[in-house]
């Protein structure tokens, strides 16, 4: 029997990448892709257990489409990723009806499950050879840019995180695999890759670190941009500067190095393995080389133990920083950390009250670098129509930033757009 699936995706770009591998594989055993879960007999709900937030989005989700059965006898519905992988059978607990709970080293599975070919509801076992499944992830028609994850897994072991628990130790890909499907992903259409990983920078496979990978990978051609995510700051070698520089035609200066803290004391609690001037150490060679360089963060707001001063020692990191975007959280306990042993004992009033300062701030430094942009020309990814502006074109700029411009007949994949106007996440110009 044939299927009409569809795949819902919550939280990071590798569980889209993971989607999109997913949905490449059922499509080759012959199941058809549906635009709209009402038009699915077989739907399946990829999850983020990062934060509570996401992990309740995705089970109330779940639930609903749990719920379509009564009406449905031949629907399928299940649950993969994370959630899946943290809570297994605690979720038949929650949701009797649910088929398949499939967790991240089991993907696979899913596809023989639509096929009719497999027995049982419960595909959590962790498999240490897991590298995804080896396929191209499905790329939209007319898309110019890709995800690629290059490593799976995490071996930091920050206390508030759940990764290492959900997603395993750290594993990487051969470069040849990785190289094979950058190289479809270009004869396809797409110009521009984003390599994933929990960790890039400790991508290793046999005699090869990630800044050589990164240099073979901005050797091939047809390739016009790479991005990378996600840094870890301990991690961040001069050696990566050395390969952005050298292919800087390719390869922009926008790092994200999540922070979390400025606080020493709440950094060592945080298993950050870093002090906040080891850190800024970092920032200074990138501004050094790269002065106009995107540097973003992540920032939590009130982990347990952080008093006055700790926070204070975060928004005085971030005026010395000035970075050019901030995703900030405040905490919240994942079962199964180190720091859930923590008392959480900053109240939610202030957890809050800290988390919109340090937005408010983030605001600032964002809206600076954006207007530091007026005036330059900037080579910018185009993706299409702007939906809310008619008579717009929409890109990327190396940097990150949205930018807007009129609609030229003859706009190419990457073009030149020199800007005059900014506000704080999106840029207004010319070609």
């Amino acid at each position: 029997m044939k299927r009409h699936f569809h795949i819902i995706t919550y939280g990071c770009q590798m569980n889209r990448y993971d989607s999109g591998a997913l949905r490449t594989l059922l499509e080759e055993r012959g199941h058809k892709w549906v635009e709209h879960p009402d038009n699915a007999d077989f739907i399946v709900v990829n999850t983020c257990a990062v934060r509570q937030h996401a992990e309740n989005r995705a089970l109330s989700r779940l639930s609903m489409l749990a719920s379509m059965k009564k009406k449905r006898k031949n629907l399928l519905v299940g649950i993969m990723g994370c959630v899946a992988q943290e809570l297994g059978e605690e979720i038949v607990q929650k949701i009797p009806t649910i088929d398949f709970i499939v967790g991240t080293d089991k993907m696979a599975v899913v596809a023989d499950i639509a096929d009719g070919g497999v027995n049982g509801k419960i595909f959590t076992d962790i498999d240490k050879e897991f590298r995804g499944i080896d396929i191209p992830a499905h790329i939209e028609k007319g898309a110019r840019s890709a995800f690629v994850t290059i490593m799976r897994g995490c071996d930091n072991f920050c206390s508030y995180c759940i990764v290492p628990y959900v997603r395993g130790r750290e594993r990487s890909r051969s470069p040849q695999k990785i190289i094979a499907e950058i190289k479809n992903a270009v004869a396809s259409g797409i110009v521009e890759i984003t390599l994933l990983g929990q960790n890039v920078n400790s991508y290793r496979y046999d005699a090869l670190d990630f800044p050589a990978l990164l240099d073979k990978i901005a050797q091939i051609s047809g390739l016009q941009r790479i991005r990378f995510v996600t840094n870890h700051p301990k991690d961040f070698s001069p050696k990566i500067l050395d390969t952005v520089e050298k292919h800087a035609d390719k390869i922009p200066p926008a790092f994200h190095l999540p922070l979390q803290s400025g606080s020493d004391k709440i950094l060592a609690a945080m298993n950050r393995k870093y002090t906040f001037s080891q850190y800024l150490r970092t920032i200074e060679q990138i501004y050094r080389r790269f002065p106009d360089a995107a540097v973003t963060t992540d920032i939590i707001a009130g982990f347990p133990g952080e008093n006055d001063d700790d926070y204070s020692a975060t928004l005085a990191a971030i005026d010395k920083v000035r970075f050019a975007g901030i995703f900030a959280f405040r905490y919240s306990v994942r079962q199964g950390t180190a720091a859930s042993h923590l008392e959480d004992n900053v109240p939610e009033e202030i957890k809050i009250a800290r988390l919109n300062e340090i937005i408010r701030k983030g605001i600032h430094y964002a809206k600076t670098y954006s207007h530091n942009l007026i005036g330059t020309v900037q080579k910018v990814l185009l993706e299409g129509d702007a939906p809310k502006n008619p008579g717009f074109l929409r890109g990327i700029a190396p940097s990150g930033r949205i930018v807007l411009f009129p609609k030229n007949e003859f706009a190419d994949k990457i073009v030149p757009v020199k800007i005059e106007k900014a506000g704080t996440w999106i840029l207004w110009g010319k070609i």
